[in-house]
């Protein structure tokens, strides 16, 4: 009988709540909740679609690689400063004598670089520019017109440790 009693009043309760309740009280809360979901599924397909179509826009994926990581080699490990403690610090000797090796050996700085082998040949153009856009020195192969090219730039530090010249700069790697 208290059993019965307590779903009664239970009942009654959850009637009487019902009724104080507004047909609409959620109205706000769901609204901004559908819409959420909404927008989360336009970005999903947006998202999903785009990825579906990138291979086929361009075909440079093994181009880009490439010059990615000649540029990480150049500035990380060929031009670094010896005793430089930080990252994208270059040696101006040793960018020199990079620029030198590359104009006159070419084939053998860019077997060195991993751009030239029986599987890949690519070509390369290093430039070194001021911050203020003119150009200290350029070397490698000549840029052509109408291919699909890999540019990779660093902004630098050039150092000299034995004058104590410094300066800022902005090193492009281009491999086609």
């Amino acid at each position: 009988m208290k059993d019965c009693n307590l779903f009664a009043i239970f009942n009654v309760t959850m009637s009487g709540t019902a009724n104080i309740k507004s047909e609409n009280a959620q109205m706000t809360l769901d609204y901004v909740t559908g819409v959420g979901i909404f927008l989360l599924a336009v970005a999903f397909v947006f998202q999903f679609m785009y990825t579906l179509f990138v291979p086929f826009l361009s075909g440079t994926e093994d181009i880009s690689l490439a010059g990615e990581r000649v540029s990480t080699t150049l500035v990380d490990r060929v031009l670094a400063a010896d005793k430089a403690g930080a990252m994208s610090v270059i040696d101006q000797g040793k960018l020199y004598s990079f620029n030198t090796k590359l104009s006159q050996n070419y084939t053998d700085e860019l077997i060195e670089l991993g751009l030239f082998s029986n599987e890949s040949l690519f070509d390369l153009n290093v430039s070194v520019s001021r911050i203020n856009g003119s150009l200290m020195n350029q070397s490698g192969s000549a840029i052509p017109d109408n291919i699909n090219i890999a540019s990779n730039k660093r902004l630098v530090l050039i150092v000299n440790s034995s004058t104590g010249y410094n300066e800022t700069a902005i090193i492009s790697m281009r491999v086609w």
